[in-house]
């Protein structure tokens, strides 16, 4: 079974963690160089603007509220730009880069949960779902007389339209439905009366 929400909650999560793998590239190239040219910090800084939308977004859509493992927003406010990198301590570094991987690994549960879900319903027949649906809906009291109804003049009409004579194993079968027991004591009547 296809769950379109679910896929959409798939799609998004791994946006999102393909921008916070390209946020830390560019954290680390930084901190490697020391030297950041102007074309690598606009895209640090799209990069970073970009994050805080998509995990408002995503945090809307996949219902999650703030936890202690999930330091997305604390790590992108911490580090303002490239360029201020070099002005971090070693501590305010380790924080950083601690906080990022805390965050990427509450991204990757969630993302495994939601995968893991697509799996589970992926085993599911859609008409499985469907038909209790359909019939909880008009399988109600009236529609069950109507069907039984229904089943005893097709019985009748084969009986006795068409001549057709029941053997044991018939009426045993037909004795299990309350509506006909009373319409085959008629029958079994009706044959004892004329032998």
């Amino acid at each position: 079974m296809i769950d379109r929400d679910l896929e959409e909650k798939i799609k998004k999560s791994k946006e999102f963690m393909d921008l916070w793998v390209k946020f830390h590239n560019l954290y680390k190239e930084a901190l490697k160089d020391k030297v950041v040219d102007p074309e690598e910090e606009k895209a640090f800084l799209e990069t970073k603007s970009l994050i805080a939308r998509k995990y408002q977004a995503l945090t809307d859509l996949l219902k999650i509220t703030p936890s202690t493992e999930d330091k997305t927003i604390d790590v992108i406010s911490q580090v303002l730009s490239l360029q201020g990198i070099s002005a971090l301590s070693d501590v305010q570094l380790e924080e950083i880069e601690n906080g990022w991987h805390h965050s990427n690994i509450f991204l990757n549960k969630l993302l495994g949960s939601l995968e893991n879900r697509k799996e589970s319903l992926s085993k599911i027949h859609p008409l499985s779902v469907l038909f209790p649906k359909i019939f909880s809906a008009c399988w109600t009291k009236p529609v069950r007389r109507v069907t039984k109804a229904v089943i005893v003049l097709i019985l009748a009409y084969f009986i006795l339209i068409r001549g057709l004579h029941l053997d044991e194993k018939a009426r045993i079968f037909l004795s299990g439905f309350p509506p006909l027991q009373g319409f085959l004591k008629a029958l079994e009547s009706d044959s004892e009366e004329e032998e």
